[in-house]
């Protein structure tokens, strides 16, 4: 892959050098500083092409990355006018383990997730660094409620419902680079049971969520440990493979990791103390 990548890179006039697994440092010509290029995207993107079909997919995916940087280039964002980033102002949920070279505007939303401040340009998003962000004079709260509000007056989310192995699911997905963000409101759809709801937010595409009332909860949790899974492992641009619980807020239902050829799911406590008070009642 890092070979297939070079290629095209050398091809358009960069330099590049390997500094990790699945990253590389890519000088651009005219600048003296190298800025990081991640590959794991790129990779489960490829996966689902036959081999044959890798050169030339990665080519139009680098190329389409390179075009998109220098037109930005071009067309210089005003970033230190808050009065005009205000309105472009988004936010959407990483890996708590995102990798960037930058200090990036984040904060925790629940183990596993963290919510990242983006500015919405034109042909591609920009994750907005602390030091960016510390020339609005804006705080880091106000900024994130701008970013949801902007987020939420884009429209809502399109939501296919459905049932799968009996269990009611609804998948929730658009036109938008901003899908995820949406798992912070989840109660604005119609997929929330009289306890909340379970929700996987696996990739940037799409969430599942599972209505809660009471005891569908084991068969909901299954099910969305597998869709989380699969989606999380399968991506591209892979979030989590947990599962949360949407009440109110979002909040850790079960955190998975794979063990050996099975899942492995460690409840956490909120939950089952949730869990405990359903048996009860």
């Amino acid at each position: 892959m890092v070979g297939l990548v070079g290629v095209v890179l050398e091809h358009h006039g960069y330099a590049y050098s390997v500094v990790g697994e699945d990253e590389l440092a890519v000088t651009r010509p005219g600048r003296a500083k190298p800025v990081r290029m991640y590959l794991t995207n790129l990779r489960q993107w490829v996966a689902r092409k036959p081999e044959e079909q890798w050169p030339a997919f990665v080519s139009d995916f680098v190329g389409s990355l390179i075009a998109t940087a220098e037109v930005e280039d071009d067309e210089v964002l005003d970033l230190e006018n808050f009065s005009v980033v205000r309105s472009l102002l988004r936010t959407r949920l990483y890996a708590d383990d995102f990798r960037t070279d930058l200090e990036v505007v984040r904060r925790a939303v629940a183990p596993g997730v963290i919510e990242i401040l983006v500015v919405d340009r034109p042909t591609s998003l920009m994750i907005v660094n602390v030091e960016v962000a510390g020339a609005w004079e804006v705080g880091v709260e106000d900024l994130f409620r701008i970013a949801r509000e902007n987020v939420r007056a884009d429209g809502p989310l399109e939501v296919e419902d459905g049932t799968l192995d009996g269990v009611r699911v609804c998948s929730l997905g658009g036109e938008t680079a901003y899908v995820t963000a949406h798992a912070l409101w989840a109660g604005d759809y119609p997929v929330t049971g009289t306890r909340g709801a379970l929700v996987a937010v696996p990739a940037q595409g799409v969430i599942h969520a599972c209505p809660v009332n009471g005891d569908d909860v084991p068969a909901a949790m299954n099910l969305l440990i597998r869709l989380a899974w699969a989606g999380y492992r399968e991506g591209p641009r892979s979030v989590s493979p947990n599962v949360y619980w949407w009440h109110g807020e979002l909040r850790l239902a079960g955190a998975v990791e794979a063990n050996g050829d099975a899942l492995e799911v460690s409840i956490s406590s909120e939950f089952q103390t949730f869990l405990e008070e359903l048996v009860r009642d």
